[in-house]
């Protein structure tokens, strides 16, 4: 065409040239239902040329006028109608676009636009099928599932089970910041763990405590990775199971296994502890008849404080092991703990067994709970020690390694560094056929009443929880060993020092003191003791006789037992905190600090732990006086 040509518009060869290139179906029906135009692809699909016929009759093969048929409301209301059906004739989807037109005898006709789209039809179904699926799925999942932004740490969505547990609705928690639904003292571990998912590390069974609307704390075990939507479109993906039921239950089992455990230390304590008072009750006698002779007295008394301290170390340690008290993780250098704990080992284990321990020069440091370290071995050693009824040899190591390639043994292990414990026994191996079960909850080959078969299941499912692995190897006649592999922490822990002799101090005296315990050869002696470092010291067998001294007589500190009658300490503190809180208070008790019912619920109380000596306690009465 040449350029500055007038294009001339033609309606009748546009119309003709759309008719014909037109890949859907056009016709036009009459008032009575008869077809006065079909196009060329509507001709080839039904095989004939309809105009003349009946619509109804040609299109979908009827007897009667459609039911759904749009015509009359077209024709009415002189209005456009688009519909989407299934034609009866070939069982394929069609939308429809039915629009009123006038015709040259001056009535009303309906033209339609038929296009074929079963195959978006049926698509489009199988998106809503997969759809309803997920919803399913996403609302009615038994985890909780959650979406964050990792810019701002919003909340984009969660889940039905996430706002039943967290007690949110999902308008409430939507938008806001999640670190906000965590504990103060979680946040930075969370953070910390959020920063590496983003950085596209996948985290798996992480456990955090969440906090709910109404203040509750959950465990929640979770599973956190990174996810892209779009381009440019990613957030963190959380999903999380609850397992602080889970937890308590295991935490009762734990606490009835190690009864168990305890139950079987008794035999060996009362020998010791008789071996102990028949020395204290010969070393008294021996006082006496030297009374006279002060070189032989002062021998013979750092003799008894000896024994009294051999004394407190059994049954502090025994009760740590038994108590009940919340999971605190801390860094362990394992060899020390080891040392420390064989004599107590030993004992569980018998004279009939030798008992050898193996420690390599290099420091192990793993970070776990102490208690749970002691439970994991002594469930091993009560089992070593069953299967050698007659005696034997049990042999413990711990070192460090570096594994990786060829070394991963279990299969499951991952390459790293690893602290490996090492436990063999002489006994006569682990039959074949029992090998596969002998992690499995409640599973024994013990008599009836001489075993709960949790022992095995128990070390399994700690070992599990701090991200190590157990393997057993065993040979009929020839022991078995168990090697368990802890992942070591970079961390290293303050030394455990003991004070081999400590110089009592001396006061400075002037303080008014207040000595409350109800047992008189506890109280008298502490008190004579502090009234010699010059301190002025009134005494109360409870609670009450405590409150009615400090309502006539003025005090600077306190220093009382816990478990008392009429008024125990607990109580006691809570008084004199309302009524007089700048009196400085030392709480003392049998059991080990983390087990204490006050422990983390009274502020400003300082603890000590039966036995003690004079030259602790005064140390912690000077320390309160000075601050």
């Amino acid at each position: 065409m040449e350029i500055g040509k007038k294009f001339k518009f033609n309606e009748r060869d546009f119309l003709k040239v759309f008719l014909g290139s037109f890949q859907g179906f056009l016709t036009v029906i009459d008032p009575d239902d008869i077809v006065l135009f079909a196009n060329e692809p509507l001709i080839k699909h039904i095989g004939f040329d309809p105009v003349g016929h009946i619509c109804y009759q040609v299109f979908h093969d009827r007897k009667t006028p459609c039911p759904e048929c749009p015509k009359k409301e077209v024709l009415k209301k002189e209005k456009n109608i688009s519909l989407e059906r299934v034609s009866p004739k070939d069982n394929r989807w069609y939308s429809t676009v039915n629009c009123p037109i006038n015709l040259p005898n001056g009535r009303l006709g309906m033209f339609s636009l038929i296009v074929d789209i079963h195959e978006k039809k049926l698509a489009q179904q199988t998106a809503e099928r997969h759809r309803r699926f997920l919803e399913t799925i996403w609302n009615r999942a038994p985890f909780l599932i959650v979406g964050i932004d990792p810019g701002c740490g919003e909340i984009i969505f969660v889940n039905k089970e996430f706002e039943k547990t967290l007690k949110y609705k999902a308008g409430e928690i939507i938008g806001k910041n999640v670190f906000e639904l965590f504990p103060e003292e979680e946040r930075q571990r969370v953070m910390n763990c959020c920063k590496e998912v983003c950085q596209g590390e996948e985290k798996e069974a992480v456990e955090f405590w969440w906090r709910s609307k109404d203040g509750e704390c959950h465990l929640l075990q979770s599973t956190c990775f990174w996810v892209e939507i779009n381009e440019g479109e990613k957030f963190v993906f959380n999903i999380s199971r609850d397992i602080t039921q889970e937890r308590r239950l295991q935490e009762q089992l734990l606490q009835a296994q190690k009864m168990e455990a305890v139950g079987r230390l008794a035999g060996g304590l009362a020998h010791d502890f008789n071996n102990l008072l028949t020395s204290l009750r010969s070393y008294l006698e021996l006082v006496h008849k030297h009374r006279h002779n002060p070189e032989k007295i002062g021998q013979i008394l750092k003799n008894i404080n000896l024994v009294l301290e051999r004394t407190g170390d059994i049954t502090q340690k025994l009760l740590t092991f038994s108590g009940r008290r919340p999971q605190k993780n801390e860094i362990v250098e394992l060899g020390h703990f080891f040392v420390e704990m064989k004599n107590f080992w030993q004992r569980l284990l018998g004279e009939h067994i030798e008992f050898s321990l193996e420690i390599k020069k290099r420091p192990v440091y793993i970070f776990a709970d102490e208690t749970h370290i002691q439970q994991i071995i002594m469930n091993l050693i009560v089992n070593a020690k069953d299967a050698m009824p007659k005696g034997g040899k049990l042999h413990l190591s711990i070192e460090a390694k570096k594994i990786e390639g060829k070394d991963l043994d279990p299969p499951e292990l991952r390459p790293g560094e690893y602290a490996v414990l090492s436990i063999s026994d002489s006994g006569p191996g682990i039959p074949k056929e029992i090998l596969p079960h002998i992690f499995e909850p409640f599973f024994t080959t013990k008599p009836a009443g001489q075993g709960t078969g949790l022992g095995l299941a128990i070390v399994y499912s700690l070992v599990k929880q701090y991200g190590g692995y157990i393997s057993v190897y065993t040979e009929r006649g020839r022991g078995t060993t168990f090697k368990i592999y802890w992942p070591l922490t970079k961390l290293t822990s303050e030394k455990k020092t003991s004070v081999q002799k400590e110089e009592l101090l001396q006061a400075s005296g002037g303080a008014t003191i207040l000595v409350v315990e109800d047992d008189a050869l506890v109280r008298e002696p502490i008190v004579e003791l502090l009234r010699e470092a010059g301190h002025e010291v009134l005494e109360a067998e409870n609670g009450l006789e405590a409150l009615e001294v400090l309502s006539h007589q003025k005090v600077d500190l306190i220093i009382s037992d816990l478990v008392m009658p009429k008024m125990d300490g607990e109580e006691l503190v809570k008084r004199v905190k309302e009524k007089y809180p700048d009196v400085k208070i030392i709480l003392s008790s049998g059991y080990p600090e983390g087990s204490v019912p006050t422990n983390g619920k009274l502020k400003g109380i300082t603890f000590i732990s039966k036995p003690y000596t004079f030259s602790e306690l005064l140390k912690k009465v000077h320390f309160l006086l000075s601050s």
